[in-house]
Order: structure tokens, then C-alpha cells, then sequence
């Protein structure tokens, strides 16, 4: 076999994934496929970001990619690997990190960590009294934040997703990027710790799910820990590792104990379901405003829909589609082409 195989095998497998699902869900479709064909994704932490590597079945490297976290540097490993369906490469493109972009996040908090400084500014911007919205624009997500007068602070590109959006809105803004700089100049960074340590980060998918592993050489610190997301498999992971905090630990296992999509897991990813979700609000014209309350919180201001989520917007709006009364929440279009029942 060859790498070329392996490549038709994989981007045969990707042809059905839609764009509806984002950049996010494309990337995690993606990897389920390399994982049912036995090929192999690593991602490794960096002082500037996230290095990741795909190779095939028989461990040749065919991809690798360079992003401001672990999932949209698998996504760029993906194009380089031309994994991804061939319709959506420019368009998922536009959803990575420039060099630039990845230098200046990386000079505020580096070694991949996105969440941190994300929940920093969602705590700068509503202690100003303002409001940090996102939306869903071609195949990526926009974060725009606000000051309490409705001024535009900042407004990222587009983006893998809602966090990584806002971690691209702080560097748009110097008294923003300043101020989450000087808050996190002291504080713990688990991706600094995992660098110095040498570990690789290991993903399989499969039904939607993402198992996670770490491991330093040949020995394994933490082996398949499921999660929702490839973000959140490594976070649990991590956990098992002895990385994070029991205190950590305790919070997330506190949301997962409270997540109803467990008993009804449709076999796709959370970023995908996600994706699908926030496309629709977008289109309809609803403004999600997200927030930080110990989970990441996204709600629609005068409709009183909430959602809460792990690590991400993309799983809160997951719980808030399945907390709320969906037909008031993405207001169904009208049937077409209904049989024998004309109005």
C-alpha cells in the first residue's frame, strides 16, 4: 500500500461530510475516517502553538500542521494531508491561523492554551459592563466584543471556533491583549509543563466520540480517555495524566454528570452538532452572546435560552438545544413540497 492509498481510502470517507458542520465538525469527521483506515494523529505542544502530525498505516508522515490548538492544528494537518474533502480545502483554510496570529496569542499565553485567556476576556468584557457575541460566517466562527456604550472593542477573523475567535479578538485590541497578558504572566501553564516533559498527544474517533492519550516515549501517562471533542478528551487526559487539578477534575466531571447528550449521542461530533446549531441561529438572525460563569455559558439575551458547556460556545449550544424547546429556538422553516396537503 501506499500513501496515496491511504489517502483515497480516508478523503472517500470525508467526501460525506457537509459544511454545515464547520470547520470544527469537518476536522473531527476527518479523524474518524484516518482512524478507521489505521492511520495515526499526534499533536505536540510548543512554546508558539500546537504541532501536528498524521501518518498513515504503515507510519509513514503524510500531513503536518501548526495552529493555536491542539484541534485546528490536526485540521491544518488534515489539509496538508489532503484529507479533507477537496471542496472545502480553501474554505477551511481561511479558518486556520496565520503565522503572525499564532506569534502574537502565543506572546500573550503560549504551548496552546486557548481557554485560559478566552475566559479572561469574557470576564474583562463583562466586567466592562459589554457583551462578547458570536456568529457563524461561511465555514468558521466571528467573535465580536463590546464595550458597555455597544462600541466594538474588537472582532476577530474567521475562525476553527467560538474560543479560538475570541483568543483572535483579544490580539486585535492592545488594552485587551495587555490585560490578559498581565492576569496570566504568573499563572500555571499545563502546555508549558507537557512541553518540557516531551509528551505526545494521541487521537482515535469513532461515533462522534474522541479518545485521547497521552504519552511520554513508549510509555503510556494516560490511554483512551473519551470525550466529547478532541479539546476535551485531552483536557480529561490530561486529568488522568496528573497534569491538572483535582480542583480541575472535580469541575469537569461536575458538567459531564449534568450533560443529557450522552443518552442521545447521534453519532457525530459535539463541534459538528454545534456547528449545525449556531449555523442555524446565525441564519435566522439570533445574536449569541457568550460568557463565563465556571463553564462556558452562550445564551440568547431577551429570548432566555441558555446553554452551558465544557471548554467551548460549541457544546453549550449543543445543551441548549437539547435544554429548550427547539422549535422556539431555530423556528423551523415551512414544509416544501408537501404530498396532498396544500394550504
Amino acid at each position: 500500500m501506499t500513501s496515496d492509498d491511504f489517502r483515497d481510502r480516508v478523503r472517500k470517507k470525508t467526501e460525506k461530510l457537509r459544511e454545515v458542520e464547520g470547520a470544527c465538525g469537518i476536522c473531527h469527521g476527518t479523524l474518524e475516517a484516518i482512524t478507521e483506515e489505521n492511520g495515526v494523529v499526534s499533536a505536540y505542544e510548543k512554546p508558539d502553538g500546537i504541532l501536528a502530525v498524521i501518518r498513515d498505516d504503515e507510519g509513514n508522515t503524510i500531513g503536518e500542521g501548526f495552529d493555536i490548538v491542539w484541534s485546528s492544528a490536526i485540521l491544518a494537518a488534515e489539509i496538508d494531508a489532503k484529507l479533507v474533502p477537496e471542496r472545502f480545502e480553501e474554505k477551511l483554510k481561511e479558518a486556520l491561523s496565520d503565522r503572525e496570529e499564532i506569534r502574537a496569542i502565543a506572546d500573550v499565553y503560549g504551548y496552546g492554551r486557548v481557554v485560559t485567556p478566552s475566559v479572561v476576556a469574557l470576564q474583562y468584557v463583562k466586567d466592562l459592563g459589554g457583551r462578547t457575541v458570536i456568529r457563524r460566517e461561511r465555514i468558521g466562527v466571528v467573535a465580536r466584543l463590546f464595550d458597555k456604550e455597544d462600541k466594538l472593542i474588537a472582532q476577530s477573523p474567521i475562525s476553527y471556533c467560538p474560543t479560538c475567535a475570541i483568543v483572535k479578538a483579544i490580539v486585535k485590541n492592545d488594552e485587551l491583549k495587555n490585560f490578559v497578558k498581565e492576569k496570566l504572566k504568573n499563572a500555571r501553564n499545563t502546555g508549558k509543563i507537557k512541553f518540557e516533559e516531551g509528551v505526545e498527544n494521541r487521537y482515535i474517533a469513532k461515533g462522534g466520540a474522541v479518545r485521547a492519550s497521552i504519552l511520554k516515549g513508549e510509555k503510556f501517562l494516560a490511554k483512551n480517555v473519551l470525550g466529547c471533542c478532541i479539546a476535551y478528551s485531552t483536557t480529561k487526559a490530561e486529568i488522568a495524566a496528573g497534569f491538572v487539578s483535582e480542583e480541575s477534575a472535580k469541575r469537569f466531571k461536575a458538567y459531564c454528570n449534568l450533560c443529557p447528550m450522552k443518552h442521545c449521542w447521534m453519532e457525530k461530533s459535539m463541534g459538528a452538532m454545534g456547528n449545525v446549531v449556531l449555523h442555524r441561529l446565525s441564519e435566522i438572525g439570533m445574536e449569541i452572546e457568550v460568557t463565563s460563569e465556571g463553564f462556558i455559558i452562550a445564551k440568547i439575551p431577551g429570548e432566555g435560552f441558555v446553554g452551558r458547556g465544557t471548554l467551548c460556545s460549541l457544546s453549550a449550544l449543543t445543551n441548549m438545544l437539547i435544554t429548550s424547546d427547539g422549535s422556539k429556538l431555530l423556528k423551523p422553516s415551512p414544509a416544501k413540497r408537501f404530498p396532498n396537503a396544500e394550504e
